[in-house]
């Protein structure tokens, strides 16, 4: 269970089939991560990781995606519904959503864990998937080189865009209002109200993951050895930072009382933590916190001192 002096809990999923689980804890005026959590989740690399206020799954290339309860650290049992690697996780209210290779999208039921529906139309694996703020509809992307869009409502696909090349992440701006696909080490801008494209972003280097540090403002990470921020009203990048390994395998902004955090995971297997001041006009992140996981990260997720 979380101390008093948790902050935030960061899970890894890694390529050795292990769930990592690191505590940011104060100490007087010092932020530390300590070992809180760790077990041999898969049979092979874990994919994907998603949390809840209470739920945590993993999804693995062994095609299953393993639950567990961070209440009371315990195990729930294993889904057994893709035949193939699953893709993507995320928790939305009190479903649980999943992808796989085998070219469908699951909504499963947090209360008694059954697949409630099964969304097909991709041809081909679905890369990746994104809910919208509203919960109505969901963007997903397949190998078939499409765009899906689905409503949710009605459980069925509403629009197919076909895009030029295999993308790799789909992810919805926090208003809503625009999405992001990343293919490459080109991120493109859509606007929802205008269906196309508004925006690119160029990172120079094959990009692994982005996050939002606010609602126009964009975190970069991949096979590089900075981290770009950039500002979408401007288009303009608006600070690189250094940080000393050649690959951010996954990136997350978090929020925890009322302060800003950035939080890496990279492939040397290094945690770190920043805090971010975003009141001040010019964003300078300060490390706080890192450690060494000895492990190869492959993706990450974050639960909060109330969640845990």
């Amino acid at each position: 269970m979380a101390s008093e002096n948790v902050l935030m809990e960061i899970i890894i999923g890694t390529y050795e089939k292990y769930i990592l689980g690191y505590n940011l804890e104060t100490l007087e005026d010092k932020f530390i991560l300590k070992p809180s959590f760790a077990t041999e989740a898969h049979l092979q690399s874990v994919k994907c990781i998603a949390s809840s206020r209470k739920f945590l799954a993993s999804g693995s290339i062994d095609e299953t995606i393993q639950l567990f309860n961070m209440k009371n650290r315990r195990e729930l049992g294993v889904l057994h519904q893709h035949n193939g690697t699953i893709t993507c996780l995320e928790f939305f209210d009190s479903f649980l959503f999943s992808s796989s290779e085998d070219s469908n999208i699951c909504i499963w039921s947090t209360n008694n864990w059954q697949c409630i529906k099964t969304l097909h139309g991709h041809k081909g694996s679905v890369e990746y998937f994104a809910i919208h703020p509203t919960g109505k509809m969901a963007l997903s992307l397949g190998k078939d080189k499409t765009l899906r869009t689905w409503n949710l409502i009605k459980g069925s696909s509403a629009y197919i865009t076909n895009i030029k090349k295999v993308a790799d992440i789909v992810r919805w701006t926090p208003d809503g209002s625009q999405f992001l696909i990343s293919s490459g080490n080109v991120i493109e801008i859509y606007s929802v109200e205008k269906a196309s494209v508004v925006n690119t972003i160029d990172f120079k280097q094959k990009i692994c993951d982005f996050t939002f540090i606010k609602d126009d403002m964009l975190a970069i990470g991949g096979e590089s050895e900075f981290i770009r921020f950039y500002d979408l009203k401007s288009k303009l990048m608006c600070l690189e930072m250094k940080v000393r390994t050649n690959r951010i395998k996954t990136l997350q902004c978090v929020s925890a009382n009322n302060e800003t955090f950035l939080v890496s995971a990279s492939s040397d297997g290094c945690i770190k933590i920043w805090h971010l001041d975003l009141s001040e006009i010019e964003l300078k992140p300060r490390k706080i916190a890192k450690i060494q996981t000895g492990s190869r990260p492959t993706c990450m997720t974050v639960m909060f001192k109330s969640e845990v």
